[in-house]
C-alpha cells in the first residue's frame, strides 16, 4: 500500500462486552479497535476511561490513515515513527510508504487493517490478522492476536506478534490508548530518561528527565501541548478524575512509554510501547536503551498491558 492509497475501516459489527459495571465496545474491522471503555458511576451516570469513537465513526466508518482520536488501537509491527521510512536491517535497505502528511512511515499498519474475530464470548474477545507484505510496505508477512478479556474490576490485554517469514525482522509494538480528559484529571507515573524529538517529532537521543516531563507525583497536565518519549519507567500509571481512578500497568517488553497531550483536546494518550521512536535507526547510530528487538523466523513477541478501574462510590 503506497502512500496514496486509501483504505476506508468500515467497523462492521461492534461487540459490546460486558463486566460488572463495565462495559466495553470492540471494532474489530476498524482496526481491531476498542471502541469505548465506560463504567456506571454513582447514580449510573456513565464515566467514559476512553475517549469514545464517535456514532458516526462506527456508523460509516473512516479513513484508516485519519483515524478518529478516540478509543485504543494496536501498534504493529512497530511502534510511532522510522524516520524518512528507510532502515537497513540484514544488509538490505528498507523503505517504507510515508504517513499522508509528512516524511516518516508512522505506528505501524495493524490499526489501518480490518482484523477478524476468532472467539467472542459476553466478557471476552479474541481477534487476529494475518499481513502479507504490499508494496512499499513493511517487507515481511506476520500474524497477529489481540486477547481482551473484561472483568469487573478492568481489561486485561495480551497482543501477540508472530514473524512469518524465512528471514529475521525487526519488530515492536504496543496499545495505544486515547484517555478522556477533564479538567480533574490527574496522572501519574514514574520514569527515569526521556528522548527528546525533532520537529518531525522522531527521536534524536537519550537524556534525563527535566521537571517538565516529571509525572512521579500526581499532577494535571499542562495546558501547552506535552509529548514525550520515555523510558525507564516503572510500568505503572495512575489517571485520577472525579469518577475515580484508573491503573495501567504493563509487562515487559512495554518498558518504554509515551506521553501524548495535545493542547484544548479532549483526550491525551499514555501508551506502553516496547521501543522508542525510530529504534531502528537510533541502534545503529550507537545508541543503546532503544528498545530494538528482533524475531527470527517462527519467533512469536508478546505484549500485556493492564487497565485497573476504581469508580466512586
Amino acid at each position: 500500500m503506497d502512500s496514496n492509497t486509501k483504505t476506508w475501516l468500515a467497523p462492521g459489527p461492534v461487540h459490546t462486552l460486558q463486566a460488572g459495571a463495565l462495559t466495553m465496545d470492540v471494532a474489530p474491522a476498524a482496526g481491531g479497535r476498542i471502541a469505548s471503555l465506560a463504567s456506571a458511576g454513582e447514580g449510573g451516570h456513565r464515566v467514559d476511561w476512553l475517549a469514545p469513537m464517535s456514532t458516526d465513526c462506527l456508523r460509516d466508518g473512516f479513513e484508516g490513515l485519519a483515524w478518529p482520536k478516540a478509543g485504543c488501537y494496536p501498534l504493529l509491527p512497530f511502534s510511532n515513527r522510522i524516520r524518512d521510512g528507510r532502515f537497513h536491517w540484514d544488509g538490505r535497505e528498507i523503505r517504507l510508504a510515508p504517513h499522508p502528511g509528512q516524511a516518516h512511515a508512522m505506528h505501524g499498519l495493524a490499526h489501518a487493517r480490518a482484523w477478524t474475530v476468532k472467539q467472542v464470548t459476553a466478557s471476552s474477545i479474541e481477534l487476529g490478522l494475518r499481513y502479507v507484505p504490499e508494496a512499499d510496505n513493511w517487507p515481511w508477512p506476520f500474524t497477529a492476536t489481540q486477547t481482551l478479556l473484561l472483568s469487573e474490576s478492568g481489561l486485561d490485554a495480551v497482543m501477540t506478534l508472530r514473524n512469518d517469514g524465512d528471514s529475521s525482522m525487526p519488530a515492536g509494538g504496543g496499545f495505544h490508548p486515547y484517555f478522556a480528559r477533564t479538567s480533574d484529571t490527574r496522572v501519574q507515573f514514574d520514569a527515569a530518561t526521556m528522548w527528546p524529538t525533532d520537529v518531525g517529532e522522531v527521536a534524536v537521543r537519550r537524556e534525563p528527565i527535566t521537571e517538565q516531563e516529571d509525572f512521579r507525583h500526581a499532577r494535571a497536565l499542562p495546558d501547552a501541548a506535552l509529548s514525550v518519549y520515555y523510558s525507564e519507567w516503572r510500568q505503572r500509571a495512575v489517571v485520577s478524575c472525579a469518577g475515580g481512578v484508573l491503573t495501567l500497568a504493563a509487562d515487559d517488553p512495554l518498558d518504554h512509554f509515551i506521553l501524548h497531550a495535545p493542547h484544548a483536546q479532549p483526550y491525551f494518550c499514555l501508551e506502553p510501547v516496547s521501543h522508542v521512536a525510530d529504534a531502528i535507526n537510533l541502534a545503529a547510530q550507537g545508541w543503546e536503551g532503544t528498545g530494538l528487538r528482533a524475531l527470527v523466523p517462527g519467533e512469536t513477541l508478546q505484549m500485556r498491558m493492564q487497565l485497573r478501574i476504581e469508580t466512586t462510590a
